[in-house]
């Protein structure tokens, strides 16, 4: 039973052997990998290392790097230094800062403590200035917020300098601040400034926002007050003020008045002082106008002077403009003045016309006659009289007496200077209707004294005089405006060879119409606000024009209508009368195709520019006005094609130039001058001086002979019978130096003789030659056949022609 254990252990050590020989393989195994796996991972970290350490830009700087960073740096602090400069902007804005602050303080006085003293022209006066301040404070505020906002954009770029991370590093390494210590030194004084500098610029654009935001509530504040105090005073002015002119008042309450009014006079006048002040851009505008006015007349003058002419600057037609150039400019300045600033206090315009008058005065010294200007130096004094008593009149009753006086002086003598006018100024039924109109008003100036409207009777009074000095002063100014343009038309006239007289007065018939709407609107803003009432009435004026109504779902606003018809009508204007200017008055002697050509373009192109400003200017919707012109479409295929088609044939003939101004022409039947293209019809002048008007469409549609189109020669024919002699040379000879000599043929081309026939002792013939002028073809003609029958009637040789 011992046997079979010995296979059995023999197996069992074999098993044993080769487990422990894979265990042996395993273990190995493991070694081997983890060795691998160690040698794989050393080299994955070697290879990241090399990779880092070759693309690697921050996590090592250069010493180049901060370098760069550093040029950098100290641009930006540059660029921060110069830019927190504020400029003479900010500095001007703190001047008009202390400005505003004195005259608030002056107008807060007189409209919180003073309120009863005040006159309806010192609140209309205040309200003005304060509406001025008002202006100047929202400009000021668009400018200091966007000082403020470059400055936080100059703020934010400091920060983002703070923050870099560049510098900080720079700052930590103790190396490299030594390497880079005198450009940090450098950086650093650059910083401390530029700090400085932006922390002060900021501080002060807050002082003045603070500030003006004050002086904001302020205006706002009185604007308030001073409405108000309007409102009260327009019912004070048509009440009784005062006792009547024979019942006594008390000294005390003239004392009163006294001390108040002395005390709105010293208000009105320091605010008076900021107006001037801050106005002075319109009166160097103004100033520009007047000199350029002076150099357009001083320049015509001087070319006729040159040209010998000057007996048209002493003619009838020339009045005031010459010698006298200098003052009228003078007196174009003061008139268009109250036009540059319509929104200036009363005093301004007052200052104004004092220094018209002056003007006036001066030109018309020798021009009108002895009684007249005496009149005129009578109501000068009496302007002075009412300007002194509406600034310091107390209303005792001496005072309102010596009013009255003032009243029943103007009514006289301007009664004897309506009289004594005669034809002697322009716009005299302009005049007429003024100088009642101050009568009147001096009239009801005296009855509102008597029962105590005196500030009524100070305001009619002062009003009265002042339009009436005005309306004499514009109408020597509409008369120097004329005049003017009379001049400029000589000189061109002389400049382009022609020296024929033309009718003057046809000229003052076509600028009369605009000048006088010009003069009524000066004249009427001027009186308006001597009456105080310029302001309430440009307020309703604006709100009329203004407010938006509707037809149907087309909004529109009468201002806008009213702008748009204006415009169309100055176009009109300008394309009609733009020739005037070159020296074209619609006469024929002026033979410059060219230039006539110009102004033809020049007119069309001012037309179009005035139809395109219109529809601009006027506010009319685009659509509604397509909707209309679509509907003006379907009338145009229906009815309007003869008009379009003259219309685009008018343009065709002013850029093709098929004919020009001045152009001798045959068109079918008619034949003559081209006096005019217009854009729906051209006139032919005829040589028995009929003026034939003749549609734009015909013209294209029929065949058109121009006898000038390139050139102004005409060839004539003679058909002559001549008989006594039988010398043909000799006649051949005879018939071309007369022809020659005549003057009226081109001396490069001689006269061809042709026969008809010869018969004894008489030749018929037929002689052509070219007259040079073609509009003297028929003086040629005639002039030709005199001296032909004159020289060979000399060698006793007769002709028939």
């Amino acid at each position: 039973m011992q046997k079979p254990t010995l296979p059995l252990v023999f197996v069992s050590i074999l098993l044993l052997a080769s487990v422990l020989s894979t265990a042996q393989d395993s273990l190995r195994f493991k070694r081997d990998t983890t060795l691998r796996n160690d040698t794989s991972r050393r080299d994955t970290t070697r290879f990241r290392r090399g990779m880092n350490s070759l693309f690697a830009d921050s996590s090592k700087l250069t010493s180049s790097d901060y370098q760069l960073r550093i040029e950098k740096t100290y641009d930006v602090l540059s660029m921060i230094r110069n830019q927190s400069d504020l400029g003479p902007g900010i500095a001007a804005i703190r001047e008009k800062l202390a400005d505003s602050d004195s005259s608030l303080f002056v107008l807060k006085d007189n409209i919180v403590n003073n309120s009863s003293a005040l006159s309806l022209r010192n609140l209309q006066m205040f309200r003005t200035l304060l509406a001025n301040i008002h202006e100047d404070i929202e400009h000021q505020r668009m400018v200091l917020d966007s000082a403020e906002a470059g400055l936080s954009g100059l703020r934010t770029e400091m920060k983002n300098l703070i923050a870099d991370t560049v510098l900080r590093e720079l700052w930590r390494d103790s190396a490299n601040r030594q390497l880079f210590a005198a450009q940090l030194k450098d950086m650093r004084e650059a910083w401390r400034t530029s700090t400085t500098k932006l922390k002060e610029s900021i501080a002060l654009i807050n002082q003045l926002q603070t500030h003006n935001s004050g002086n904001a509530i302020t205006t706002a504040s009185l604007e308030e007050k001073v409405n108000n105090l309007l409102l009260n005073s327009f019912a004070r002015v048509f009440g009784k003020e005062f006792n009547y002119l024979w019942e006594p008042t008390p000294d005390s309450s003239l004392n009163k008045l006294r001390s108040a009014y002395e005390r709105a006079y010293t208000g009105e006048r320091k605010a008076l002082r900021y107006y001037f002040k801050d106005s002075v851009n319109t009166r160097l505008f103004l100033l520009l106008i007047g000199l350029l006015f002076g150099i357009w007349a001083y320049r015509n003058i001087l070319r006729l002077k040159k040209a010998n002419a000057v007996d048209i600057l002493k003619g009838p037609q020339v009045d005031y403009l010459y010698p006298h150039y200098i003052a009228s400019v003078f007196l174009a300045m003061f008139s268009l003045a109250p036009l540059f600033d319509l929104d200036a206090p009363s005093v301004y315009i007052e200052s104004m016309q004092f220094l018209l008058i002056l003007t006036l005065t001066f030109i018309c010294w020798k021009k009108w006659p002895r009684k007249l200007f005496v009149y005129w130096i009578v109501m000068v004094f009496l302007y002075l009289c009412f300007s002194f008593t509406h600034h310091l009149l107390v209303p005792g009753v001496l005072q309102r007496s010596w009013l009255i006086l003032l009243n029943v002086l103007s009514v006289i003598f301007g009664s004897l200077f309506l009289r004594g006018m005669k034809d002697h100024l322009h716009f005299r039924g302009f005049l007429r209707f003024v100088i009642i109109l101050h009568n009147v008003m001096n009239v009801l100036a005296v009855v509102c004294n008597l029962f105590g409207r005196f500030s009524l009777a100070q305001i009619l009074g002062s009003a009265a005089i002042f339009s009436f000095t005005q309306a004499i002063g514009l109408a020597v100014f509409s008369r120097v405006i004329i005049e003017a343009i009379l001049l400029q038309i000589e000189a061109s006239r002389i400049r382009q060879g022609v020296k024929n007289a033309f009718d003057y007065q046809a000229v003052l018939q076509a600028f009369k119409g605009p000048i006088a709407f010009l003069v009524f609107v000066l004249w009427l803003i001027v009186f308006t606000t001597n009456l105080n009432i310029y302001e309430t009435s440009k307020e309703v004026f604006v709100f009329i024009m203004q407010k938006q109504r509707s037809v149907g779902s087309a909004t529109f606003t009468i201002g806008g209508v009213l702008l748009f018809f204006l415009i169309i009508w100055v176009a009109h204007l300008l394309q009609k009368y733009v020739g005037y200017f070159f020296g074209d008055t619609g006469s024929e002697e002026i033979e410059n195709k060219r230039q006539r050509s110009k102004m033809l373009i020049a007119r069309l192109v001012v037309l179009c520019l005035g139809y395109l400003l219109a529809v601009a200017a006027s506010g009319l919707p685009v659509d509604k006005i397509t909707i209309v012109l679509g509907a003006l479409g379907v009338g145009i295929g229906l009815g309007l094609q003869n008009i379009v088609s003259n219309f685009v044939s008018g343009i065709i003939l002013i850029f093709d130039r098929p004919l020009q101004v001045g152009d001798a022409i045959e068109i079918g039947d008619k034949a003559g001058k081209v006096r005019e293209i217009g854009l729906r019809s051209s006139t032919l002048l005829t040589t028995d001086g009929a003026e034939v008007i003749i549609p734009n469409g015909d013209i294209l549609s029929t065949p058109i002979t121009n006898w000038t189109l390139t050139n102004n020669q005409q060839r004539l024919a003679l058909s002559l019978s001549v008989s006594g002699s039988n010398d043909i040379e000799k006649v051949n000879k005879l018939v071309t130096d007369t022809i020659i000599s005549s003057g009226y043929v081109m001396e490069n081309v001689a006269p061809q003789i042709e026969y008809i026939s010869i018969k004894k002792e008489q030749f018929d013939l037929k002689v052509y030659f070219w007259c040079k002028d073609v509009f003297k073809a028929s003086q040629a003609r005639s002039a030709i056949i005199y001296l032909l029958h004159k020289q060979l009637a000399r060698e006793d040789i007769s002709i028939e022609a």
